[in-house]
């Protein structure tokens, strides 16, 4: 084992080892002999429901923060925990893993590029954000109860997993199914009618395309759906919105409408040549479905 060890630069040992059951999820951990607790390399990606790419789009980062548009969101700290830790049991196997607290510091990156900006990120990052915000909450109110539990000593009473029967509880509160409300497709044919050349990490033509958004999906809705958002959903003190528009549509009636009208609104997209076309067989074929609805209404 010794010479095994020394192809490292540094091996710690585990005194303790055992698996975290986290929103659905099983991710192997261990507390090391520096009291420094330990997520398994492949856990990082497991917590997120990602599966593990080979490749690191940047030197030192993990490939599920590793994308362009994200780097400016990567503090000193997260790069810092982002180095791999090795240690070894006491059946002498050698491991490799990260601090535990990796997890909350990538909810934060991508909560915190939401925030500045959420029309940056592109649809499978958009997933990310929507289990990050999960984590963080249920991993907050679970800390608050280890807290409690260690400044009064009922740690030492509690049942064995009684933390984690917790935030299992507490991540079924916020879950809600995640759907991406607005697909790839209508954003490329924006940008085709528009001739402009289609970069989804691209941020240059995003107020554009959320007015685009406004004139030709909620104002379609009704103009008082759209009022109605902005009322719950403001612009903050970044200049952005805190949360997309259709996160604040129902389930019941307000989603099923906004799935209806894209799959109407993109077929018009693909049958039109460019942006003016667009208009005109837009006014041609929205305007006939609003005056059937209107006669109907009449009757």
């Amino acid at each position: 084992m010794a010479e095994e060890l020394s192809q490292y630069p540094e091996v710690f040992e585990a005194t303790h080892r055992g698996y975290l059951e986290l929103a659905g999820t099983t991710i192997p951990c261990a507390v090391l002999k520096n009291s420094k607790r330990i997520i398994s390399q492949t856990g990082i990606f497991t917590a997120f429901e990602r599966p593990r790419k080979g490749e690191k789009r940047q030197e030192g980062l993990p490939s599920i923060i590793g994308a362009k548009n994200l780097l400016p969101y990567v503090t000193d700290e997260l790069k810092e925990t982002c180095r791999a830790i090795h240690y070894f049991h006491s059946n002498g196997k050698i491991s490799v893993g990260y601090d535990a607290i990796l997890i909350p510091l990538i909810c934060n990156l991508y909560l915190d590029a939401d925030e500045a900006d959420p029309r940056m990120l592109v649809s499978s990052q958009e997933k990310l954000v929507y289990r990050a915000r999960i984590l963080v909450r249920a991993l907050a109110k679970v800390g608050i109860t280890a807290l409690i539990d260690e400044a009064t000593g009922y740690q030492y009473d509690r049942e064995i997993n009684a933390l984690q029967k917790l935030l299992a509880a507490y991540i079924a509160e916020e879950f809600l199914p995640w759907t991406s409300r607005f697909p790839k497709q209508y954003y490329q044919e924006i940008f085709r009618l528009y001739g402009w050349e289609y970069d989804p990490l691209s941020l240059a033509r995003t107020p554009f395309i959320g007015k685009f958004t406004n004139d030709y999906v909620y104002n379609e809705m009704s103009s008082e759906v759209l009022e109605e958002l902005k009322k719950v959903n403001p612009i903050i003190e970044s200049g952005k919105r805190r949360r997309k528009h259709h996160q604040h549509l129902t389930q019941e009636i307000g989603i099923p409408h906004l799935q209806q009208h894209l799959t109407k609104l993109i077929t018009v997209m693909q049958l039109s040549d460019g942006i003016e076309d667009f208009k005109d067989n837009f006014q041609r074929v929205f305007r006939k479905i609003n005056q059937l609805k209107l006669n109907l209404d009449e009757q």
